[in-house]
């Protein structure tokens, strides 16, 4: 009898996992599909109407290509992570909404480039993101960790945290300031000439906000306490008062739904958060059409602009750009100017952004983009994008090799600002200057029981 039940519960499980996967197969293109829908609403009936001046105009597309478009997001999709097992896939369908889904759609309304020009670009972001999706079928290295003793490392961890911030305290001293959505400019560019100045200052800052703070949120809500999260949340706070990076007050908010989401994951994450986005994308522009600057219109900034349709923007601005000025061939990234010299003076950010007269009230902006645009686009053309793809899913992999002892409720909300990173910058930035590599080494040698959290 005992064998009888041990069959059958097998057999139920078994059921059970083919029937989700069943159920993952056929929502995840309609969530995509309903995404895709939102996404193009939002631009159409606010953005476009509101930002055209910053360059976000409308022009008629083509039908054909917004339907490529939508085949495209439902098709890579299909063969994408259904459930969330690693912690680069939770990075993974961030990429695929913020970057992806808008570089369908953006450079079609834009039309900087011809038809069949915007068709390649569209096909090249698929190939690139299905060579990630694809990485996930390789199994995981055996990395061998290497755990401190705990009070040796949370007395390291102590001291570096207070020094740190000590540092920041002392070189913003007298500039400390919470800015508004509209202010932040305001903030940001004296800060930036200060960090220019010291540049010492600009890793500190940049360790505890990727590293650090994010580590101590992350431990507090799976260790169950509140004061080592509310620590690194006051930690982020003190951080933006200085330079204004929205994604430094957001990170709480995203360490705080990245655990509590995936904590209660029961194999449905992506389409719950796909379809979370897309309601989002409804209400928001419906509700922010005709409002005037506020509450709720600078919301709608943040997130429907900022987040989606900027990447998209980009994309179609750095194509074009680099279709008149030479490639770099990776030569914009340090190491790789020695092998290959960089052509362009400014950072590629301020290139494009003197390209297309992009200033502000501070003078020059800086036009960063996601490691297709800035690291595939502006490395190589079109080609670039797949070969970032086999390089961002050689980074997850390894990534993920280096976690894969960890619970996801703690590894995922530990990796919220690289999630923000990766949709925004180069991918080598997010290694280097952004604390990638840093933190798959803390992964490594981070005591035991930060693996056995509850």
């Amino acid at each position: 009898m005992p064998l009888i039940g041990t069959i059958q519960d097998f057999r139920r499980g078994s059921a059970h996992k083919t029937s989700l996967r069943s159920v993952l197969r056929i929502s995840m293109p309609v969530t995509v599909l309903l995404f895709c829908a939102g996404f193009n609403y939002s631009y159409v009936y606010w953005v476009s109407p509101t930002w055209s001046y910053m360059g976000l105009t409308y022009r008629s597309p083509d039908m054909a290509l917004v339907l490529v478009g939508y085949i495209l997001a439902s098709a890579v999709c299909a063969f994408s992570p259904l459930r969330i097992t690693r912690p680069s896939q939770v990075i993974y369908w961030f990429c695929f909404f913020t970057v992806y889904v808008p570089g369908l759609f953006i450079p079609l309304y834009l039309q900087l480039d011809n038809g069949l020009t915007l068709l390649l670009l569209q096909l090249s972001l698929a190939g690139g993101m299905l060579l990630i999706g694809f990485s996930y079928k390789i199994s995981l290295l055996n990395i061998r960790l290497h755990p401190l003793d705990r009070r040796l490392f949370w007395g390291a961890f102590s001291v570096l945290f207070l020094l740190g911030n000590a540092a920041m305290l002392y070189t913003f001293r007298g500039r400390l300031h919470i800015a508004s959505i509209g202010d932040v400019y305001s903030v940001r560019t004296p800060a930036k000439q200060l960090i220019q100045a010291n540049p010492t200052i600009g890793y500190i800052s940049q360790f505890l906000a990727i590293v650090m703070n994010p580590l101590l949120m992350g431990y507090g809500l799976v260790s169950r306490r509140k004061t080592l999260f509310v620590l690194g949340a006051l930690g982020e706070v003190l951080l933006y008062s200085t330079a204004a990076l929205k994604q430094q007050i957001a990170a709480p908010i995203g360490v705080f739904i990245l655990y509590y989401s995936i904590k209660r994951d029961r194999g449905g994450w992506a389409p719950k958060m796909g379809l979370f986005l897309a309601a989002i994308l409804f209400v928001l522009t419906t509700v922010a059409i005709g409002l005037k600057p506020g509450v709720i219109f600078n919301l709608a900034s943040v997130v429907i602009v900022r987040t989606f349709t900027i990447p998209g923007a980009e994309m179609a601005e750095y194509q074009h750009f680099f279709e008149t000025f030479p490639h770099t061939y990776l030569g914009h990234v340090a190491g790789f100017k020695l092998l290959f010299p960089n052509p362009y003076i400014l950072s590629l950010g301020e290139e494009v952004s003197s390209f297309y007269g992009m200033t502000g009230k501070y003078g020059l902006t800086n036009a960063n983009a996601s490691f297709f645009a800035m690291d595939g686009i502006g490395g190589f053309g079109l080609p670039g994008i797949l070969l970032m793809g086999i390089l961002c899913a050689l980074v997850f992999w390894l990534l993920d090799s280096c976690a894969r002892k960890y619970p996801l409720k703690f590894s995922v909300p530990v990796l919220v600002m690289i999630t923000m990173s990766l949709t925004n910058v180069s991918l080598f930035t997010t290694l280097l200057g952004n604390g990638l590599i840093a933190l798959m080494l803390l992964f490594i040698i981070m005591p035991r029981d930060l693996r056995n959290s509850n």
